[in-house]
């Protein structure tokens, strides 16, 4: 009985694991839109467009938001898997808005590179011998 539900669970991780396969990159990693404004919208697109995932870094959650501001402005906020990674004002120039999602890009994918990192050590166990003084 115990060997029959191991290879039903075996089973089951196989077809899982080829599901995964077939469904490609449309299912990997998730982009979230919580902007309000035409500026914030706009700001999504060019990081939408412009977002590559790191390789082998398909598990992630992306969250754009975007909070009330005085005038002609927008505050958005980028979240990367329920940590914040910054905040910034942005204002309704085209320009500014495609440099803003380049450079939240480039801090998202840093961010996620890092955990990467972090999750393969803590896989390996840290093998140095400790320091003694």
């Amino acid at each position: 009985m115990e060997e029959a539900l191991r290879m039903l669970l075996k089973a089951d991780s196989i077809q899982s694991q080829q599901q995964r396969a077939k469904l490609g990159p449309e299912s990997s990693g998730l982009i979230v839109d919580q902007t309000i404004t035409k500026i914030g919208h706009d700001f999504y697109d060019q990081f939408f467009n412009r977002w590559e995932p790191p390789p082998g870094n398909d598990d992630f959650t992306i969250t754009i938001n975007e909070r009330p501001a005085r005038g002609n402005n927008a505050i958005v906020a980028i979240s990367v898997n329920d940590d914040e990674l910054l905040e910034f004002p942005l204002q309704a120039k085209y320009d500014l808005i495609e440099e803003a999602a380049q450079q939240a890009i480039e801090m998202a994918t840093a961010f996620l590179l890092q955990a990467q990192n972090l999750s393969r050590q803590l896989e390996k166990g840290n093998k140095q011998p400790l320091e003694t003084y």
